[in-house]
Order: C-alpha cells, then structure tokens, then sequence
C-alpha cells in the first residue's frame, strides 16, 4: 500500500476512500489535501460519518453516498465545507464506486475539487490585441507537427492561435476562440489557478502544472502545460501554451486499488520508464519502456550498475538528489541526460518520489523518468530564432547587444580594448525599386553569407536591421590594427555581385572605432563607428574610415 499512498498522496485534489458496510459509512483514507484544507485529520480513519460529522452534515454526505451506490457509477455534487481557519469554502465532488471481485461495491471514492474562486471571481477581459504573424516555414512546420497541443496566446493571454493537435484536443476551429481568453478552453474549476500560472509565467518562472481543459463536448481532458514566451528580437510578444494529453496515463493511474499487480499495469503500459531502486541503489524493477526510450532491454537494464546510463556531468546531481530524499522523505525532480546506444545522448526528466514501510523505513525509490528531447529541441529553436535574424541567419541585434557587452567586460578585467564595424549598403533603395523586394533580399543574403566568412579571422558579424551591420573586431585594440581590419574587410565585399544572371553593383560604407579606454560604453563605441561610416558616405576617395575618439 505505500506506494499507492505516495500516487495519493501526491495529488492537489482532496481524496476520501470510505468503506461501506451494512449500516455505516466508515472514513477509510484521506490525503494529505484533506487535512490541510478542511478541519478533518487522522482521527476520522475508522469512524462512521455520524460519529465525525454534525447530524445534518452526516444525512447529506449518506444521502449522495447512497446516490452513488445506487447508480453504480460516478456522480457529481456540489457543496460547502468549513477550512481550519473558519473560513466557508465551496466544492464539487466526483463520488466512484469501486467493486471487488465479487461484484460488490467496497469502496466509494471521492475527488473533491476546491472552486471558491470560480465562484467569487469577477472576471474583466481586455480587447483582442492583433494577431501575432506567423514565423518562418521551419517554425511553422515545427508548431503544426508538434505532437502536443500548442495555443498561441497575446500578452494578456487572449487565443490567437493554435496547431492541429489543439484543434483535435478540444475539438473545435481555432477561429472559434479568437481573442478570448485561454481560459476559456480551462476546466471552470482551474480557471484561477490557471490565472495563477499564467503570472508567474509573465514574472520568468516556466513550469509544467497539471490543469484540465474543456473539450467542446464538455469532455474534461487532463493535461500537462506549459507557458512559454514567444520573444522577438528580444522582446515578449506573447506566450506559448503548450499541453500534453495525460489522458491515457490519467486512465492507467485510476485502475490503481491497492497491489502491486495494479501497479505494473501502469508501469508496463505508459511510454514513460518506470524504475524502482532500493537504499543499496540496486534496480528492482524496470519497466518494458527502457526498450523504446533508453534502447536497452528491461532485464538486461536491471542487471548494470546504478545510473549506468546518465552523463558523468549528470552523475554526481542525481545521486545527490536520491540520498537528500532519502533522507528528506520528499520528492525530488530534475533534467538529466541519458545514454542511448542508436541516438547518442538523450534528454530526460526525472521524478523520483521515496516509498517507505509501515515503520517509517526506506524502502525504494520510485522514479518516472520521460524523454524531453523533443521539447529541448524545441526550446533550442526557439531560442536560436530569439537571437539570429530570420532573413540572413546573421546574429541579429539582441545577440549583440549581450555579446559585446560580455566582450566588453573581459577586456575591461583584462585591461583590454573592443573594436567595432558598422557597414551599411548604398542606394539599396535603388536595388529594391529596380529589382524588387525579394531581389533586395537576395542581395542582404549574398551580404550576410560574406560577412559569415569573416568568423574564420574570429570577427563576429551581426545584422541590426535593414541594411545596416556591425561587426565585433575581436583581437583588434590598436588605431591601425582597425585600419587594417577594415581594409580586409572591404577588400572582401567589394566588385560587382553576380545574383540569378543579373550583375549588381554592391557599393558600401564603412566606419570602425576602437575602445579609447576599456571603460568606454558599447553604445559610445558604436556611436563613432557609425559616425565614421556616414563619413564615407558620397566620399568617393575613401572607401572606409576610423573614427578616433
């Protein structure tokens, strides 16, 4: 029974397991939520609900008791309870008959969910805010193909969009839901805390958090979110709001009752891979989706020595965190990589939650451990497009702003100085009006792609918008080191381009400055670089120019 103790325990509902016997309803489990939440603590195991409850509380509880016995199947109620403080609190309860082997009800269950705030919330919603336009072809075949459900969402987190599998999870048109708010497609009876996530997503703290959504059927369907913010160049624009079906896994988890045989029909029929460990971090168990995630055989799992499989970074964290709870008798979680014999090093999440006996000794840990490498990958992505320019694949302006400062303050521990560029093409108006828009941007990318050759000299070069660069000189300090840089560099760019059979004459500015102190600002740094470069503008005897402070 402990280990199915801890999967209660665990839960953010409150759970009651009564047994029912000929004349009575007799209090046989509550978790942890109960006692915290109502005036009811482990006194009430064992006792009927008349020898715990006020004679008019006690007929309400029997009567939707005997409601749910007599239907043979789940009911819903709705009714009031009393927390420590005093404080009147409103709920919605599912009552569940559970039968033995002989067809007879046993046991009721019952899942009681907190919806004060439901009730008492007044809800104000702002106007739509415009549609966020979609990202490149690699992000939008990312976002539809996504094997999760993702909704788009506006600062204030109104729907503005949404990939297949979100239209399949709720089972209506994305349009349907426009501009209204996320919790729309949220249980009623989540919608605050649902508001809750979504502030401390907008304060930083990213978190997976259990919420319900609401099917157009009415259907609720448990899932696994996540909010992520959507940056562009650097600032927020809006949120992802990532959900993982936790259905079937939800399903699995309620054929639980009280043996380990329920026990292994959920290990052995999720995806995620099961592992029990004992003090000696010997493997007791290993659940057939070793197979699939880890790539190795279940037996064959078992048999190798602890953790055989993490990166040696990973080793010393995970062990640490298996002793602390051990010893903490608290639940521990973590991201970690793993070794997969065909795919290399993999990306998982552990959660590992400490079983102990009925004197309070350890007995084994349980730890679930999924694979994130998709969502890594994803957040990778994301965060590439967060600081490279969509067009050219240059660094755009948000990587150099922290780059540069970064440079900045090595050179200012070391006594150094820092070196700018900036570059920027003339007449490209002129390019645009004769060749067209999408031939400007073949000419910006045939740019940037020679710019991307300076890197091998360790020169990092970054688009700031437009047709306007810059270029960090690394290594350069002196007056004529830039001289010579900037020689280099113009010597590189210069001619006439050859672009789909059209020759285009590519003419440029160029103006560089270098650090007069290592505590001159990048910002007063790049102020002379750019006035040198408007210097060469329509100076037909200098092809680029340094600016001395």
């Amino acid at each position: 029974m402990a280990l199915e103790r801890v999967l209660l325990e665990g839960i953010e509902e409150m759970i009651f397991i009564v047994r029912v016997e000929k004349d009575a309803w007799v209090y046989e489990f509550i978790n942890e939520a109960v006692k915290v939440n109502t005036q009811l603590d482990d006194s009430a195991l064992g006792k009927a609900f008349r020898e715990v409850h006020e004679p008019e509380i006690a007929r309400q509880l029997i009567h939707f008791y005997e409601k749910a016995l007599t239907a043979g199947t789940s009911i819903f109620y709705e009714d009031s309870y009393y927390a420590p403080n005093g404080e009147l609190r409103y709920s919605k309860s599912r009552l569940t008959p559970m039968f033995d082997d002989s067809g007879r009800c046993s046991h009721i269950v019952s899942v009681v969910n907190d919806v004060t705030e439901e009730k008492l919330a007044k809800h104000s919603r702002e106007e739509a805010l415009s549609r966020l336009e979609e990202s490149n072809a690699k992000y939008r075949s990312l976002f539809e193909s996504n094997g999760d459900a993702v909704f788009t969402l506006t600062l204030n987190g109104q729907i503005n969009g949404g990939n297949r599998m979100a239209r399949t999870l709720i089972q209506r048109p994305i349009s349907e839901l426009a501009g209204r708010d996320f919790c729309e497609v949220v249980e009623p009876a989540e919608h605050m805390r649902s508001y809750e996530i979504f502030q401390e997503a907008r304060a930083g703290l990213y978190k997976d958090h259990r919420l319900s959504l609401k099917a157009e059927n009415g259907e609720a369907i448990g899932c696994l979110v996540k909010f992520i913010p959507i940056s562009v160049y650097g600032k927020v624009t809006g949120y992802y709001l990532m959900a993982k079906n936790m259905t079937e896994l939800d399903r699995l988890v309620s054929k639980y009752l009280e043996s380990e045989k329920n026990f292994r029909v959920i290990a052995e029929n999720v995806y995620d891979v099961v592992i029990l460990m004992n003090r000696q971090k010997e493997y007791l168990y290993v659940s057939p989706s070793s197979q699939e995630i880890f790539g190795i055989a279940p037996e064959e799992a078992a048999s190798q020595k602890p953790f055989f499989n993490v990166h040696p970074d990973d080793l010393a964290l995970v062990a640490q965190q298996f002793q602390e709870a051990m010893q903490q008798a608290g639940p521990y979680s973590l991201q970690l990589r793993f070794d997969h014999p065909a795919r290399g090093w993999i990306w998982a999440e552990m959660n590992g939650t400490p079983v102990y006996d009925g004197e309070g000794v350890f007995s084994h840990m349980v730890m679930i451990v999924r694979d994130i490498s998709v969502q890594k990958d994803y957040e990778a992505q994301l965060e590439y497009y967060a600081f490279h320019d969509s067009l050219t694949g240059l660094p755009n302006r948000r990587y150099f702003q922290e780059y540069s400062q970064k440079k900045q303050q090595e050179q200012e521990r070391a006594g150094g100085k820092i070196a700018l560029a900036v570059l920027d093409l003339d007449d490209f108006k002129y390019i645009n009006d004769e060749y067209g828009h999408d031939f400007g941007d073949m000419v910006l990318v045939e740019f940037a792609g020679r710019l991307s050759k300076l890197e091998e000299q360790g020169y990092i070069p970054a688009r700031m918008g437009g047709d306007e660069f810059v270029i960090i000189l690394e290594g350069v300090a002196t007056d004529s080191a830039a001289q010579a840089a900037a020689q280099h560099i113009h010597g590189l760019l210069s001619g006439n381009w050859v672009i789909h059979g059209n020759t285009v004459p590519v003419n440029f500015s160029l103006g560089a400055a270098v650090a007069s102190s290592a505590e001159e600002s990048i910002s007063s740094i790049l102020r002379r670089a750019d006035e040198a470069m408007y210097k060469v503008k329509g100076n037909e005897t200098d092809a680029f120019q340094l600016l001395k402070p």
